[in-house]
């Protein structure tokens, strides 16, 4: 079993002084580059669903599951929690630094596959990779679960190559936690946890051996000749089993919930059932198998992503059982989603470049000319550069794919100036009550302006839709004893007997939409 000073020995034995001055100053600039500015980019309309499922779980015990009535895992409302106990009054920065941490959690994982797989030098390059990388620097940032689930699959892939090389029961346990704690994180954790199942390659077949046709050749021994591994692959499956056991009993903790089976139906949202998928096997396939590699490779600045697919075959070289494994591994996510997904987001593959980074870690580290590794990092540097000071510093400039730029800078989800208008009713509190009459509730402008709202505001959200002429009317009465302002998030247009009165448009880049604040007049 895991021998806590044996760790404490090795590590003070491995990393000298210099090692931890470099540790800390990649934690540093990972801290700068995630904590600078944090809460100043606009909020994502499913950052306010998560914050407000948050406040709901802090405040009263019962709804620990709140998002299990959405279908969603409960692992990032909890995580939330202890942010908005220490920042009760910013929760936009209280949500997003459980990214934050989530992004560490990932970095760490990082280093230590690497470190594990190859060397210190790996280590060091994988981190700063990661670090640098716009991919992992958004996502970091921002309010939303895939952070953390790129963290559990990184560590799942280190600790199922572990098992299947070490065949230790302490491992399969830690694995089994990690995978148990992934599965309250994301459901998509279901195929990486799966995925272990490929590890016995490990116990195949060696780098020895050749190419995959000696491989395959000497398959036939492996079970009935002399070099027989049965014994090996039966103790492989008892601590598979063990894994899944414990990472079951760990999901399943949700079944305390009585919305736990909405899990099942949102995952239908986003995913081909196999019915579905048999009517008619190509009706994503076309669409995802073309984009899914673009949004991984424009998301990670194009050079470090294509580092990792050449760096993959020069790991075939020196590695070929590692390099089939993480090979696999690529291949099959991609086929599976590429197939399977109804809606893909490029979050939704950021474990895919998570994975990447290690061979492309792996290329640059055996680079042994140093003017060389030198000039494919400043070419590395140069592939991100923009993209980095852009998130961190010009949000409206971000060079997104489509796709997010309509998520998080210009489309409806992107709600510009939410905490401004809140800021404004605040203000007006101190002579008033007052009511801001939101266009939509659940996900949309009602749950980002309730994000805004500190806990001793005297000011309600009320959430309408879609928010029509009448529901105006029926609020005149409340314009005695309140004052009364109207959020409009997804209309444009305004008809002229409306009694509403403009205060301010807040535009969006790209002009394609806005957020406008009235005033409700009688």
């Amino acid at each position: 079993m895991l021998d806590v000073s044996k760790v404490v020995s090795f590590l003070r034995s491995t990393f000298s002084r210099k090692d931890v001055v470099i540790i800390v100053i990649l934690i540093l600039l990972f801290l700068f580059t995630r904590l600078i500015r944090l809460d100043d980019m606009p909020i994502f309309s499913d950052e306010g669903i998560y914050i407000r499922w948050a406040k709901v779980a802090w405040k009263d015990a019962s709804w620990r599951f709140i998002s299990l009535t959405d279908g969603r895992q409960p692992l990032q409302t909890w995580g939330i929690i202890p942010f908005l106990k220490i920042f009760p009054y910013n929760p936009l920065l209280a949500g997003r630094l459980f990214s934050v941490a989530s992004g560490l959690f990932a970095l760490v994982g990082i280093f230590s596959s690497a470190f594990y797989l190859f060397n210190k030098k790996t280590a060091y390059i994988s981190a700063l990779l990661y670090i640098i990388t716009p991919y992992f620097l958004f996502y970091d940032r921002m309010t939303l679960a895939d952070s953390a689930v790129n963290g559990f699959v990184i560590w799942i892939f280190f600790f199922s190559v572990l098992m299947a090389r070490t065949l230790r029961l302490d491992v399969a346990i830690l694995l089994g936690l990690l995978s148990g704690f992934g599965l309250l994180a994301k459901s998509s954790v279901k195929v990486y946890v799966g995925l272990m199942a490929l590890a016995p390659v490990f116990l195949l077949f060696s780098h020895k051996e050749g190419g995959l046709k000696n491989m395959l050749l000497s398959l036939k021994n492996k079970f009935v000749g002399k070099d027989n591994k049965i014994n090996s692959l039966v103790s492989f499956i008892t601590l598979y089993f063990i894994v899944i056991s414990l990472s079951a009993l760990i999901y399943n903790v949700q079944r305390l919930s009585p919305f736990f089976h909405y899990v099942a139906e949102k995952n239908k949202t986003f995913i081909l059932t196999v019915p579905e998928l048999l009517q008619n096997p190509f009706a994503y396939f076309p669409h995802n198998i073309v984009n899914l590699p673009y949004y991984v490779f424009s998301e990670m600045g194009y050079i470090v992503a294509v580092l990792g697919i050449v760096g993959l075959y020069f790991l075939y070289k020196k590695d070929r059982i590692l390099a089939i494994y993480l090979g696999l591994w690529l291949i099959t996510i991609t086929i599976l989603l590429s197939f399977f997904a109804k809606v893909l987001f490029p979050r939704y593959v950021l474990p895919l470049g998570g994975l990447l980074l290690i061979p492309a870690s792996y290329l640059l580290s055996n680079i042994k000319n140093s003017r060389n590794f030198m000039g494919i990092l400043v070419v590395i540097i140069v592939s991100i550069l923009y993209f980095d000071y852009t998130i961190i510093f010009n949000y409206p400039r971000i060079p997104f794919p489509e796709i997010d730029r309509g998520q998080y800078v210009e489309g409806r989800t992107a709600v510009w100036g939410a905490r401004e208008i809140v800021d404004f009713a605040r203000e007006k509190s101190k002579e008033k009550q007052v009511i801001l009459i939101a266009e939509g509730n659940f996900g949309l402008i009602g749950d980002v302006l309730e994000t805004f709202k500190l806990p001793n505001d005297a000011i309600s959200v009320n959430g309408y839709w879609p928010l029509d002429k009448e529901n105006l009317i029926e609020n005149q009465s409340n314009l005695n004893d309140s004052y009364v302002y109207v959020v409009f998030s997804h209309r444009e247009e305004f008809p002229l007997d409306w009694p509403i009165k403009l205060i301010k448009r807040y535009e969006k880049p790209g002009r394609k939409a806005s957020v406008y604040l009235f005033e409700l007049t009688k």
